[in-house]
């Protein structure tokens, strides 16, 4: 069976690129990350342009990973020139398998997404989830929805829990605003980035000492870490 691969680029030049320097695996492109996450494949590799027109690369590695739907995917995404160890530590940061400055070297770039597909689909599982989630004197329970401090009882909303829970479950990472939007906003067209900037300043308020695990980083999001 050829090797496939789905090309998400709205870029001619990429696109002759990947022609050019795959040959022999059956390519599918896609314009936007619009066209491909309405009908994903559950397996296999994409390869993300970091710039594409409709949301980052990075940002749309994070969606991917969150969603047990593509969690399995292998991901390798592209920046632009010259290379940047800063750019490559933040898509691995995101959860990519993979990252090249645009345009790598033909025979390099092949044979690298050969050995990815050869060791499997990162699918890495995802970690079993606790019943409970125990740092120090915090505790919260998904199942019950409850979360104390000290043996005190935080008053979270629904949403603030939910966002707390989705930085507890992606600890280390770093989260951009869009993809909270994405992934825990029941009404995400109604928020915005400010929208989640204010919920998660109360969340840290809530959280007593503990807020202060909620990191900023700058012009990325934020990051949970204990």
């Amino acid at each position: 069976m050829k090797p496939a691969a789905a090309c998400l680029t709205s870029d001619p030049a990429a696109r002759a690129f990947y022609r050019s320097a795959l040959p022999g695996f059956t390519l599918k492109f896609y314009p936007t990350a619009a066209a491909f996450l309405k009908a994903p494949p559950a397996a296999g590799l994409a390869v993300l342009d970091a710039a594409l027109p409709d949301m980052g690369g990075g940002d749309l590695v994070a969606v991917l990973r969150g969603s047990p739907k593509t969690a399995g995917l292998l991901l390798v995404l592209t920046g632009g020139a010259p290379y940047s160890p800063a750019a490559a530590a933040a898509s691995f940061d995101s959860g990519a398998d993979e990252y090249f400055a645009f345009p790598p070297d033909p025979l390099l770039f092949r044979a690298r997404l050969l050995n990815l597909l050869g060791r499997g689909p990162s699918g890495r599982p995802a970690p079993e989830k606790p019943a409970e989630y125990e740092f120090g004197d915090l505790r919260v329970s998904p199942e019950a929805r409850t979360v104390s401090v000290a043996g005190k009882k935080a008053r979270l909303t629904a949403l603030e829990f939910d966002i707390l829970l989705y930085f507890l479950r992606n600890q280390g990472r770093v989260v951009s605003r869009y993809v909270l939007l994405e992934q825990v906003w029941k009404d995400a067209a109604e928020a915005g980035p400010r929208a989640v900037d204010k919920r998660i300043e109360a969340l840290r308020r809530k959280l007593g000492r503990y807020g202060a695990k909620i990191g900023t980083i700058f012009r990325l999001g934020y990051i949970f870490r204990l």
